[in-house]
């Protein structure tokens, strides 16, 4: 189960990261994953999965072999081994956009090209 897990979450990292993500938007986009996942590696396919949560599983394009694909797998494997360091996002967009759903949102921060946020009414984030 690990193991696809892992898969799941380096393909949404990989298309996520749009190949031009610095390392710590990767690792932040892997928490949003985690965070919805409630940290259960058994429901990140499902997380990943979900219908219009991200908008490469829609079509999903091909992976290229190369540099980023591997740096995604590699911060998949980590990202199950760390400490969410996003203070519980689930949200994230990209820099460049301005989604309708933002204003009740609360920013915990900018890693990378993306703005991450948690729901204004979620219960406390545990810390770590």
């Amino acid at each position: 189960m690990l193991e696809a897990a892992v898969l799941c979450l380096a393909l949404n990292i990989y298309h996520e990261g749009l190949k031009t993500e610095p390392i710590d938007g990767l690792f932040a986009i892997g928490q949003v994953v985690l965070n919805r996942a409630e940290r259960d590696p058994e429901k990140v396919c499902e997380v990943v999965g979900a219908y219009k949560q991200f908008s490469w599983t829609l079509k999903p394009p091909p992976v290229e072999d190369g540099l980023p694909w591997r740096t995604a797998q590699q911060v998949a494997r980590l990202s199950f081994h760390m400490n969410d360091f996003t203070n519980c996002s689930k949200f994230y967009h990209a820099l460049y956009a301005s989604p309708y759903w933002k204003s009740d949102m609360q920013v915990t921060g900018t890693w990378g090209n993306h703005i991450f946020y948690r729901n204004k009414k979620a219960k406390p984030c545990p810390t770590s």
